[in-house]
């Protein structure tokens, strides 16, 4: 199996195995010694030893899903700033296919939700209770390149540069937005440039994802993430001729609150969708107003789990997207409003009568 052939030699696979910890052939992770899932609790009278260690296995999972994103989706790491002379304490880096710049004739643009989040993570508590298939992004990378997409894959989390005093001595580390230091010693530089998850996005849609063609461009965004689109939305015109489809996964944007114009809803109305945490089947209609255009059930109520339930739909809709725009660029797609709904019901009732 060449999955587990390439976790076998992985260099932080090592590094896991220090922490007594391994995934096996189904992505689970499990302890070295016992094979039990993962235990938060390794310190019985500590929460701030637990706090520390959990914090350095992080790192280290990150590290690791960063390294089958090269070895595995066969993906390379892109350092940014591009300008050399600017880095200083700033640098961070994506991750993007070989024809990303070169090919973009059809463009995947991935980004997570705001947190401990890194490149190619959905979620770190799937991947530390769960699976790599559900908490990393790494089966929508695969079914984007066997649908012959090239892939972006962003790393807005990736804000800060923790620089901690010992005695005399700088010790540099990276860190996110919503980590509790408990070690008052320890002080955070925000990434000038990346210091948030808005300003990554809009320095790598100005830097490389603004050169592509019109209408090329497709978004798969979670959480925070969509608050994050809209907000470049907001700030770079050329987004709404460049991208063709948005696809919002259980999303924390809001029209009204981000200030979108009537442009900038119309554009939304037309160009994405919404899968909403919901009791209801995949793909059922949940009216909404809040988020601006047509929203449907996300087939769970686990936000975590989100990208993995609706995976398939939100590739089904990319490619009917995509296949509207190429037969008639200027066919509007309805806008499910609770009044619209309603109308749908009663049409289907009549139907069946």
């Amino acid at each position: 199996m060449e999955g587990a052939v390439i976790h076998e030699q992985l260099e932080n696979a090592k590094r896991l195995k220090e922490f007594k910890y391994y995934f096996n052939d189904e992505g689970q992770l499990r302890h070295t010694e016992s094979n039990q899932p993962f235990d938060y609790k390794r310190y019985s009278n500590s929460r701030n030893l637990n706090h520390q260690w959990y914090k350095a296995f992080g790192t280290i999972l990150a590290d690791y899903v960063y390294e089958l994103l090269e070895k595995e989706c066969r993906l390379k790491r892109v350092d940014i700033p591009l300008d050399t002379a600017e880095i200083g304490d700033s640098q961070s880096f994506c991750f993007m296919t070989e024809g990303a710049l070169t090919n973009p004739s059809k463009l995947i643009v991935l980004l997570q939700d705001r947190g401990v989040m890194r490149a190619g993570t959905w979620s770190q508590q799937l991947i530390v209770h769960d699976s790599l298939n559900t908490g990393t992004q790494i089966p929508f990378i695969k079914q984007a390149l066997g649908e012959q997409y090239e892939v972006i894959v962003l790393n807005g989390n990736d804000n800060f540069t923790a620089i901690k005093q010992d005695d005399g001595a700088e010790e540099k580390t990276t860190c996110d937005s919503d980590q509790q230091e408990h070690n008052l010693r320890l002080e955070q530089i925000p990434k000038l440039g990346f210091e948030s998850l808005e300003a990554h996005t809009i320095y790598i849609w100005d830097h490389f994802i603004s050169t592509s063609p019109d209408m090329s461009v497709a978004f798969i965004v979670h959480g925070y993430g969509g608050l994050a689109f809209v907000n470049l939305l907001n700030e770079r015109k050329d987004v709404m001729s460049k991208v063709y489809a948005v696809a919002f996964i259980n999303s924390a944007h809001d029209v009204d609150h981000q200030n979108v114009g009537q442009i900038g809803r119309n554009w939304i109305g037309k160009r994405s969708r919404h899968w909403l945490l919901s009791a209801k089947p995949l793909d059922k209609l949940v009216p909404s107003v809040r988020t601006g255009c047509a929203q449907v059930s996300a087939g769970t109520q686990n936000h975590d789990l989100a990208p993995t339930t609706c995976l398939h739909s939100v590739f089904k809709y990319l490619k009917k997207i995509s296949n509207v725009q190429k037969t008639n660029p200027f066919v509007r797609l309805p806008i499910i409003t609770r009044s619209l709904s309603r109308k749908l019901r009663a049409k289907t009732k009549r139907k069946r009568m």
